[in-house]
């Protein structure tokens, strides 16, 4: 019976482990974010992610990234409009809806690294 060579048998364990550590998957989802409140989603994973979708809103969605405790704008997307982001490993991305009265719906699709993504709201800075 033939066997496998000591390196290819340590190279295959490596590469089953690598695999295992590191999930890549897709996540749909539509979620309402209240006025005043923004919807946080990463911060854990250990790769990039992407976030395609649209504003299924009335209102607009401001979209940042956050990483190492600084935030950058992304883009603001009408109601009606495409998101399309891309955000890397460890980074948060943060879905603003600024309206004081209506709620903001956005239905996004995110793949690449989506184990180990948190989620959650915030309320929005006071300006």
């Amino acid at each position: 019976m033939p066997t496998m060579p000591i390196h290819l048998l340590r190279s295959s364990l490596l590469l089953a482990t690598l695999a295992a550590c590191t999930t890549f998957g897709s996540i749909t989802s539509e979620t309402t974010i209240e006025p005043g409140k923004s919807f946080r989603l990463g911060g854990g994973q250990r790769g990039a992610f992407a976030v395609r979708g649209t504003n299924a809103g009335r209102v607009p969605v401001s979209v940042f990234v956050e990483r190492s405790g600084k935030r950058d704008s992304v883009t603001t997307v009408a109601p009606g409009g495409a998101i399309d982001a891309e955000f890397p490993s460890s980074a948060m991305a943060i879905f603003r809806n600024s309206s004081a009265a209506a709620s903001a719906v956005v239905r996004i699709k995110v793949t690449g690294a989506t184990s180990g993504l948190g989620m959650g709201y915030e309320e929005n800075p006071r300006r």
